[in-house]
């Protein structure tokens, strides 16, 4: 089987949109956890809010300016990646798009059964319900940029994102896709921030993200970031500890790899300890106290940082979680997602010798 390598980027974030503003912005500390204005609601909810982007800058097709905002945000991390990659999809019969989401259009959604409830069926729009089913976002965006190869959506957690990227790896090699576009996306929804604020959970956000993933022999002048060396996922709902520690065996042989050689640990802020990784000072990185918690995105956010600082052979400072020494090359770079249910994924980057 070819190495995977990765050729293009496109991350939307509440600190920067785009490879070079948001590398910059984590660089530098920009705090992309802000007061939500996009709501009013009751009580004050702090988070990480796009509201500055202009769509049509991405994508000037009119015909998508109704679209979710959810919808939106794929589309735009997506033609960001395309166009990283200098990849032009009429060109490329196979070209592939896996999109992992959490919740969805939860706006339109809401809007809809609000309709449907208060006015009766003939007041719903179809537009908000066609737009509102899971599978939108990688509909739209297909149409959008002309993807004519295997279109695929995952729903799940934060390990939603590496389960995709397995699956784009898959379907490269048995050649039914040629490249493949992997997305997440997640948008902001007042009833939600409502949930999640009474479970606990704080500084939500939004935002999407966008990979271009192929085989290394593909004809291409772009230089690649990385290549995908590891991976793994893992289930067991009554033992999650025991989950993160076979996928970070299993991610770490397909690598060939030691603890050791990992330069660089992206993870969650509550990462529970892994006993492979514990007896090295490996640095442990984290955007969440930059951007916020989005899910599905923050992982595809912490594979986009992971890919550019094996690209600038850094690490950026806010990031990091504890005061371990830094090499001065970075060669792999660990992500780890967990989810409370017992659900674990790994995925190792490497940089091309």
């Amino acid at each position: 089987m070819d190495r995977i390598v990765l050729t293009g980027v496109g991350p939307l974030t509440p600190i920067g949109k785009g490879k070079e503003d948001f590398w910059n912005a984590v660089v530098n500390n920009f705090p992309g956890i802000k007061k939500i204005t996009k709501f009013m609601p009751d009580q004050e909810f702090y988070g990480g809010e796009i509201n500055d982007i202009h769509f049509d800058e991405y994508i000037p097709d009119t015909k998508f300016r109704r679209a979710t905002e959810i919808s939106k945000f794929t589309m735009s991390a997506a033609k960001m990646a395309m166009d990283d990659a200098q990849v032009d999809s009429p060109n490329i019969k196979n070209l592939g798009l896996v999109v992992g989401l959490t919740h969805g259009a939860l706006n339109y959604t809401q809007s809809y059964h609000e309709l449907l409830v208060t006015e009766g069926p003939e007041s719903a729009s179809p537009i908000l319900f066609s737009d509102s089913i899971l599978n939108a976002p990688a509909g739209n965006t297909s149409i959008c940029l002309g993807i004519h190869g295997p279109v695929h959506t995952l729903i799940g957690g934060s390990v939603t994102t590496i389960r995709a990227i397995m699956l784009a790896v898959q379907l490269l090699a048995t050649k039914k896709m040629e490249k493949s576009v992997i997305a997440s996306a997640e948008e902001l929804n007042k009833f939600s921030l409502y949930c999640y604020y009474r479970l606990g959970i704080n500084t939500l956000s939004e935002g999407a993200g966008a990979l271009l993933i192929e085989p290394e022999d593909t004809k291409n002048n772009q230089v690649p970031y990385c290549y995908i060396s590891g991976f793994a996922s893992q289930t067991n709902p009554s033992n999650l500890q025991s989950a993160l520690e076979e996928s970070v065996e299993t991610a770490l042989k397909k690598a060939n790899l030691k603890a050791k050689d990992v330069d660089l640990l992206m993870t969650s802020p509550s990462f529970p300890k892994v006993q492979q990784l514990d007896a090295y000072e490996i640095p442990m990185g984290s955007l969440d106290s930059i951007t916020g918690n989005a899910f599905a995105v923050s992982t595809i956010w912490n594979v986009i940082l992971s890919a550019l600082c094996i690209r600038h052979g850094a690490i950026p400072l806010p990031i990091l979680k504890n005061s371990a020494p830094i090499n001065n090359e970075i060669r792999n770079v660990m992500i780890c997602a967990t989810e409370s249910e017992g659900v674990a994924g790994v995925l190792i980057l490497s940089k091309i010798s």
